[in-house]
């Protein structure tokens, strides 16, 4: 046994030793790239920071290139010119020249970004030139410290290396690089090295011939008035009687105006700009923004989180890998599932294979949803949610809206529940005119004549929103089509068991199903697409037929011209 034990490990050890002389061998065969030399490894720091300073200087909008973080501090522009100043301190003792003077250039002297940009592109390239020109010999030479260690008594008194030096204005770089990136964070934007760098060219379309399809949304957190008009638009009239259940705003009642987390899409990966919806989109309210596509086509969701809770986009219908769910996992970390912390970004990557289209008695498109899914609850009804709309291959204009189509409205029917949004306890502390009077558990199931009304009122009644895409009373944009048109309704609801609607239309009817309407039925969580090709002219009411509903505010218009 001793000598069969003994020979196992003498094969072992001999094994252990040829795959360790193979693996010697690979990596002997391979070249391996020698160090830099001094000068070549300071000039490699000296360029990557400029190269920092630089893409910020380019990316930066000139509108706000007099942008100040707090009063008294200097301003974005300001910052870049000390930088690009400092620089001289080395590239004029390497020439052999005098320090510059203690005044840096005025901010007068540059007339424009461009200006500013060449500025501070030319300070860099003459700092590297002078670095090349040295070499490991010239940097060894010593000069008089212009900065004198930071100490005014040691002025003209000791001195540097030029290769110290240099490497002391490369730090002094990026000192300056990373309080720009605070500026960046407190204007709303995100610095250029923190933005996604999973790039729509990385993507293929999900069949052949397919797009990437690529959008910037953001989530942000602001104030949204459910009753913007300030009336009953269906009446004309102020609010009175019940209506005021939902929209006074008094001792211990929040009123129309709430805090909210809202999804919205920017012009561009600098998330400077906000895109403005156009007018036939207004009507989207409280929603996200419409995303689109094609069968074939992948979706590429670069999104921010600039709110104040973890937030994320989980899609309906479309394939994704677990990192662009969107939803927690025990056994997954945050950014592997998509979920997003405040102050961050992930991207998101969504195919859309034939099943995420219209099936075979569905029209050219068909509706699905996106919405948060870190709390959901809290998530959805605090705002986060918006519609997601598949075309069928071949059926697509450029934009991915159905060829067949002349007009297209998204319409969330939703009680909003904002007791369970993440910004209760800020709707009362900023709303309401005596926080301390509010009781939360406030729900008494009657009218306000006494009679027994499970539409409630109470505090925590008037704080479910029964709304048409977060409006109540009429306050929606009005939806405008003409007579004759193929108009597509995409109608969605989400959230609790309540959220049962029954979505009605006066005047014209619907086709869904192959069935002609004026109403049909949807449960939570429930997208239906529906088509019309109105024939009577008018403005027209649009609301859910559940009367609890109806009494709370869930009623709109559309219209339909001639």
């Amino acid at each position: 046994m001793k000598r069969a034990s003994l020979l196992a490990v003498l094969l072992l050890a001999v094994g252990l030793v040829s795959e360790a002389v193979t693996q010697e061998t690979a990596k002997k065969a391979a070249p391996v790239k020698p160090a830099p030399s001094p000068s070549g490894a300071i000039l490699v720091q000296w360029n990557e920071i400029g190269r920092k300073l630089l893409a910020m200087a380019e990316d930066f909008p000139e509108d706000k290139y007099d942008f100040k973080p707090a009063a008294g501090a200097r301003s974005f522009a300001d910052r870049l010119i000390h930088a690009a100043a400092a620089n001289y301190f080395f590239t004029n003792l390497a020439r052999g020249q005098k320090p510059p003077g203690e005044e840096e250039p005025p901010r007068t002297q540059f007339s424009n970004k461009a200006a500013l940009v060449a500025y501070v592109r030319k300070s860099f390239a003459d700092g590297a030139a002078a670095i090349k020109a040295k070499g490991d010999k010239g940097l060894l030479e010593s000069v008089v410290d212009p900065f004198a260690q930071d100490n005014p008594d040691q002025a003209g008194k000791d001195q540097i290396r030029l290769g110290d030096l240099a490497t002391s204005l490369i730090e002094h770089s990026g000192e300056v690089y990373g309080q720009l990136t605070v500026y960046y964070r407190v204007a709303g934007m995100i610095p250029p090295e923190s933005r996604p760098k999973k790039a729509a060219l990385d993507v293929k379309p999900t069949l052949p011939d397919g797009k990437i399809r690529t959008y910037y949304i953001a989530a942000i957190e602001a104030d949204w008035d459910y009753a913007p008009g300030g009336m009953n638009m269906m009446t004309g009239a102020g609010f009175a009687g019940d209506t005021k259940i939902w929209t006074e705003h008094a001792k211990d009642r929040i009123g129309t105006i709430y805090r909210k987390a809202l999804y919205r899409e920017y012009t561009d990966d600098t998330y400077a700009t906000e895109k403005e919806r156009p007018a036939e989109w207004k009507h989207l309210g409280v929603m996200g923004p419409l995303i689109r596509a094609e069968v074939g086509d992948t979706i590429v969701v670069h999104f921010v989180n600039k709110a104040t809770q973890p937030y994320s986009l989980h899609p309906h219908g479309v394939s994704y890998d677990r990192d662009s769910e969107g939803t927690p996992y025990p056994d997954t970390s945050m950014d592997g599932a998509g979920l997003v912390p405040p102050g961050q970004m992930h991207t998101y990557v969504w195919n859309v294979p034939e099943r995420a289209g219209p099936g075979e008695d569905d029209g050219s498109s068909v509706v699905w949803l996106y919405h948060s899914h870190n709390w959901e609850p809290r998530d959805v009804n605090a705002g986060l949610i918006g519609p997601l709309v598949i075309t069928r291959r071949g059926m697509a204009r450029a934009d991915g809206s159905p060829k067949d189509v002349d007009r297209e409205f998204a319409m969330l029917f939703m009680l909003i529940d904002e007791n369970v949004s993440h910004y209760l306890q800020h709707n009362i502390d900023t709303y309401v005119q005596d926080p301390k009077s509010v009781n939360k558990l406030d729900f008494v199931p009657s009218d306000s004549e006494g009679n027994l009304n499970f539409a409630g009122k109470g505090f925590g009644a008037a704080n479910f929103k029964a709304s048409i895409n977060g409006y109540l009373f009429g306050n929606l944009p009005t939806p405008v089509m003409k007579r004759g048109e193929h108009v597509r309704w995409y109608v969605m609801t989400m959230g609790g068991g309540a959220n049962f609607h029954t979505p009605h239309w006066h005047g014209n009817v619907v086709t869904l199903d192959k069935h002609h309407t004026d109403i049909f039925s949807i449960s939570p969580a429930q997208f239906v697409t529906a088509d019309m090709v109105p024939d009577r002219v008018g403005t027209w009411m649009f609301h859910c037929h559940i009367d609890e509903h109806m009494e709370a505010g869930m009623m709109a218009m559309y219209q339909v011209q001639p």
